[in-house]
C-alpha cells in the first residue's frame, strides 16, 4: 500500500503572490469605492457647504446621515468580500503555477518528475498537458539510455 497523499485545501498557496494580488486588487477596489461614495454624497455637501435656509439645509442633512448609515456597512462588507473572493481567485492560480514549480525543478535536478494533477477548477489545463507529456517523453528518454545492470559492452565489440 502506498503513502497517502496530503491533500489538505490550503487557500494560501503563494503567500507572496496571493496576499499581493488581493492587496492591489483591494486598493484599487477602494479608490474606485471612494470615488463612488464620494459622487453618492456630493450632492447633499454641496447643499450642506452652500445653503444658509433651514428648508433646504434639514432634507440635506437627513439624506447625508442616511447614506452614512447605508453606504459605510454596504461598502466595508462588499471590500472583505472582494478580498477573500481575490484569495479564492488566486488559489486557482497560484496552486498551479507551484505544481508546474515543482516539476521543472524536479527535471532540472535530473530527478523524477511528480505526476502532475491539476483540479478540474484551476486554471493553465493545456499547460499541464504539455508539461504532462514533456515529462513522459523524458522517462522514457531515460528508460532507454540508462545503462543496463550488467553494463554497457564497450562500443565496436561483438556480442
Amino acid at each position: 500500500m502506498g503513502a497517502v497523499e496530503d491533500r489538505r485545501r490550503t487557500r494560501i498557496v503563494d503567500r507572496q503572490f496571493q496576499l499581493g494580488l488581493a492587496a492591489r486588487l483591494l486598493l484599487v477596489l477602494t479608490a474606485l469605492f471612494v470615488a463612488g461614495i464620494a459622487l453618492a454624497f456630493l450632492p447633499s455637501i454641496y447643499v450642506l457647504a452652500t445653503t444658509d435656509d433651514l428648508k433646504s439645509l434639514e432634507p440635506a442633512a437627513a439624506e447625508f446621515l442616511v447614506l452614512h448609515r447605508r453606504l459605510w456597512p454596504a461598502a466595508l462588507l462588499s471590500l472583505a468580500g472582494i478580498f477573500f473572493y481575490v484569495i479564492f481567485f488566486s488559489h486557482r492560480v497560484a496552486g498551479p503555477v507551484y505544481r508546474i514549480n515543482a516539476i521543472l525543478q524536479a527535471l532540472l535536478e535530473d530527478r523524477e518528475p511528480p505526476v502532475l494533477k491539476f483540479r478540474d477548477s484551476d486554471y493553465f489545463q493545456a499547460t499541464a498537458d504539455l508539461l504532462e507529456e514533456l515529462s513522459v517523453k523524458m522517462r522514457t528518454e531515460r528508460r532507454t539510455t540508462e545503462p543496463r545492470p550488467g553494463g554497457d559492452p564497450p562500443p565496436g565489440d561483438a556480442i
